[in-house]
């Protein structure tokens, strides 16, 4: 039996993430902020009882430590998200992105250095894209200090992989998304967001009328995709784009949600500054390394994704956060 180390497990990702291991078989142990955190045990409630669950700072060695000493793999998903929210928070972004990942590197090395290691990167790491669908040889020119701090955090990873020989594998994420995402604002968890205003039948705000493209990644889809990178051997070392089948503009995105939630209206919005400022503009990831080198391609399309996503969720996300 594998064992694993899911930090930050009581996230939309993390507690994903802890459901696909522990369906296939692994030894989970969870690291959450807060034992009591409502959100995080109704992510992990369908596992709760075949996993372990820690509760304290996943960026504090002390906590972390004997977790890390006999891991098998180590998924260090704590963190910060949000590209706008971290232009007025950037120190507190850099503790949490970069200061973070030092700390688990540095477990490892000293304390599992056999452990595989899946860095979850960002696919804002690009910046504005020179052309699409991106491929992982692009430039990197992130548009926010969270995307940098994600850049900086690949670059750890990296750089351990290089000077210690630590199995270190990267992924640039796209946009998932999926049930038990946060629904509370649009920073983040788009999909989440309009979902939950489609519901209530609000409407759904599209800034610049929408036309800007995504890949949309449907979380079991990722999963998969994050479990081969802890344990296919030609992982080690490499970077990957996990991303979504094909692209979508916003606003097909967001008429699609009203489509499967049978509420809701699209409406047009003026760009506000702060998006604005860390806007990447087309965005389309290319997953053609990941399926040559690990034999992994999304399956999931937006729709089927959307319908899944309501289905198990619905109720939720009709409530007002």
């Amino acid at each position: 039996m594998r064992s694993a180390v899911v930090l930050g497990a009581g996230g939309f990702l993390g507690s994903h993430l802890c459901r696909h291991l522990v369906g296939r078989g692994w030894e989970v142990t969870g690291v959450v902020r807060d034992a009591d955190d409502a959100q995080a045990s109704r992510r992990l409630a369908p596992v709760a009882a075949d996993m372990r669950l820690v509760s304290g700072d996943a960026t504090r060695a002390d906590v972390i430590a004997p977790l890390v000493a006999t891991a098998d793999a180590v998924f260090p998903f704590a963190g910060r998200s949000g590209a706008a929210d971290s232009m007025l928070t950037p120190e507190a972004d850099l503790d949490a992105n970069g200061h973070g990942q030092l700390v688990v590197l540095e477990l490892v090395r000293t304390l599992r250095p056999e452990a595989r290691v899946v860095f979850p990167g960002s696919r804002l790491q690009y910046g504005r894209p020179q052309s699409v669908p991106v491929t992982e040889d692009q430039p990197q020119q992130p548009t926010s200090i969270y995307g940098i701090h994600k850049l900086l955090g690949e670059q750890y990873h990296q750089l351990y992989a290089r000077a210690y020989g630590l199995a270190t594998t990267a992924l640039r994420i796209s946009n998932p998304y999926g049930p038990h995402q946060d629904r509370r604002g649009g920073r983040y968890g788009i999909v989440g967001n309009f979902l939950a205003r489609a519901a209530r039948g609000e409407p759904l705000p599209v800034f610049g009328g929408g036309s800007q493209m995504r890949d949309f990644l449907y979380v079991n889809d990722l999963t998969e995709l994050l479990e081969r990178a802890a344990t296919h051997p030609a992982a080690i070392g490499q970077v990957f784009n996990a991303s979504g089948p094909c692209g979508t503009t916003l606003r097909e995105m967001a008429e699609a949600v009203v489509k499967v939630v049978g509420s809701g209206a699209v409406v047009d919005v003026e760009w506000p500054d702060d998006a604005a400022s860390v806007e990447t503009g087309d965005y389309v990831g290319s997953y053609d390394k990941a399926a040559r080198v690990l034999g992994w391609t999304p399956t999931v399309g937006l729709e089927e994704g959307l319908q899944r996503t309501w289905a198990e969720f619905g109720a939720e996300l009709a409530e007002t956060p």
